[in-house]
């Protein structure tokens, strides 16, 4: 037996399914002609009904069987357009659509440096991805560190360090105006 629904209860049901997700009950309840001072309980009341729920929910699943997609689905639509492009002579979308079939079936791999990936210079010069870095590579940039501070670690009683702080305690600094 199909549910009998008043026309502000229709109403309701189709902004709840068009703005799923997008406005609250009550504005469809408000946008469905119902007054502004109760929609809120109005709302509560027709989703409380589980005739109007089930409506709702019967109706949103159409809507996503209609619109679903799977991997088979994609590569057999592509597949009927690249035939179409063909017969109709448009190379250049019969050539991208059997790319993207290409992608789909996972023929491609597109990789990508990100520019928030850290990049590493070795001591050679060599620009390298922190996540690419080996042991070696540490170590090189390691030794290359003892090396470019060897007279502070080589030094007796914190005279390099001394050295250090009296060079960057030279430093012209801005006077004020």
């Amino acid at each position: 037996m199909k549910n009998k629904f008043t026309p502000k209860e229709l109403n309701f049901i189709d902004q709840m399914v068009a703005h799923c997700g997008k406005k609250t009950a009550t504005q469809c309840a408000i946008d469905s002609g119902f007054g502004v001072a109760g929609a809120r309980s109005r709302a509560t009341e027709l989703m409380a009904k589980e005739s109007v729920r089930n409506e709702i929910e019967t109706r949103l699943e159409e809507i996503r069987k209609k619109w679903v997609i799977t991997k088979d689905q994609h590569y057999q639509e592509l597949g009927e357009l690249r035939d179409i492009a063909k017969e109709t002579k448009n190379i250049n979308a019969a050539v991208t659509a059997e790319k993207l079939r290409g992608m789909v079936a996972g023929l491609y791999i597109d990789r990508q440096i990100l520019a928030a990936t850290k990049m590493v210079r070795l001591p050679d010069g060599q620009m390298k991805l922190e996540q690419d870095m080996t042991a070696e590579d540490y170590e090189a940039q390691m030794n290359k560190i003892l090396e470019d501070h060897k007279d502070i670690i080589e030094s007796k009683d914190g005279e390099g360090i001394k050295r250090i702080v009296n060079k960057n305690s030279r430093k012209k600094t801005k006077k004020p105006v």
